[in-house]
C-alpha cells in the first residue's frame, strides 16, 4: 500500500491556499467591476464633452447641451450631471463645459461611500 502523505506533513495546505486565492480573486473581480463601471461612465461623459467642445464653433450652446444630455441618459450617469455649465469666453475664443455629480460605490465591510466627479473640458475655437 502506497501512502499519499506529503513529505512535510502538510496534506491540506495547498487546497486551503488555493481556496483563499480563489476567494480573493472573485472578491476583487466583483468589486472591481463596480469601480470600473463608474469610471467608464465618467470617461465616456468626458469624451462626449470633449467632442462637443471640439465642434463648438459650428454648434449653438443649446445643441451642445442637448447632445451631452442625450449621452448622459445613454450611459446612465446620475441625473444631477444634467446641470451643465457651458461658457464661451474670448478672445482668444474658447468654450468651457463643466458639470458635477456623485456616484455611490458599494464596498465590503461597511465602507460604502459616494465618489464626487467634476468633469470639465476646455477648448479653443
Amino acid at each position: 500500500m502506497v501512502s499519499r502523505r506529503s513529505p512535510h506533513g502538510r496534506s491540506g495546505a495547498s487546497k486551503v491556499g488555493c481556496l483563499v486565492t480563489l476567494v480573493l480573486f472573485v472578491g476583487t473581480l466583483y468589486y472591481g467591476t463596480g469601480v470600473g463601471r463608474i469610471y467608464w461612465r465618467y470617461y465616456a461623459l468626458t469624451d462626449a464633452m470633449e467632442t462637443e467642445a471640439r465642434f463648438a464653433s459650428t454648434r449653438s450652446d443649446q445643441a451642445i447641451q442637448r447632445n451631452i444630455l442625450d449621452k448622459i441618459d445613454e450611459i446612465g450617469v446620475p441625473v444631477e450631471a444634467k446641470r451643465l455649465a457651458i461658457r464661451r469666453v474670448g478672445p482668444p475664443y474658447r468654450i468651457v463645459i463643466r458639470t458635477e455629480y456623485r456616484e455611490f460605490l458599494n464596498l465590503p465591510f461597511q465602507q460604502s461611500r459616494y465618489l464626487i466627479f467634476r468633469p470639465m473640458v476646455e477648448s479653443r475655437f
